[in-house]
């Protein structure tokens, strides 16, 4: 019985000196992450720039929507127009860069409209985009009429989303004449 005895103790003593890992194996598991992580990180970083890509051109699109739905419901012409330095009126040129708003403009001036208490204006202010991110368009402004067409005559107006970084790709939103909104 004495043999049972020590041969069950030394299982014990062998059991507990092999609990854990040895140095030798948590660095080779460390070198493996981290020539992973290596691995990893460029992909992550072109998915995070193609996500907050799509996700200026999704707000784009959706303020351009909103714009033409306003001068519908309203009933008077609406205007997305790049934002000047206060964010409260359109700016001339067609950087995009700085923001844009929405803004009622129902004296056809291509201007924000006063403010007032019961119609507030601009409707939606936007700040500036990314810094990795472009935005230029063909124009200063675009014009939604009550009837959503951009108005007889007018020119498709286009705005172009691109980026800083190598490889980006361009992302156009077109607005035709009669106000239709496509993204290609």
């Amino acid at each position: 019985m004495s043999l049972g005895t020590d041969t069950q103790g030394a299982r014990a003593r062998l059991c507990a000196s092999q609990r854990g890992f040895t140095l030798i194996e948590l660095v080779i598991v460390m070198s493996i992450a981290s020539i992973l992580a290596l691995i990893a990180v460029p992909s992550l970083v072109g998915t995070l720039r193609d996500f907050r890509q799509k996700s200026a051109l999704s707000l784009v699109v959706s303020d351009l929507n909103h714009a033409r739905s306003e001068a519908i419901k309203r009933n008077t012409r609406m205007l997305m127009c790049v934002r000047d330095a206060a964010g409260t009126g359109c700016a001339t040129g067609a950087n995009w860069q700085a923001g844009w708003l929405v803004c009622t403009d129902a004296d056809g001036n291509d201007a924000c409209d006063a403010s007032t208490a019961t119609s507030p204006n601009p409707v939606i202010v936007r700040p500036a985009l990314d810094a990795a991110l472009t935005l230029t368009g063909s124009a200063a402004s675009v014009r939604f009429n009550a009837n959503s067409s951009q108005g007889v005559g007018a020119a498709a107006a286009t705005l172009t989303l691109g980026g800083t970084w190598s490889g980006a790709t361009s992302r156009v939103v077109s607005v035709a004449g009669t106000g239709y909104i496509s993204k290609q």
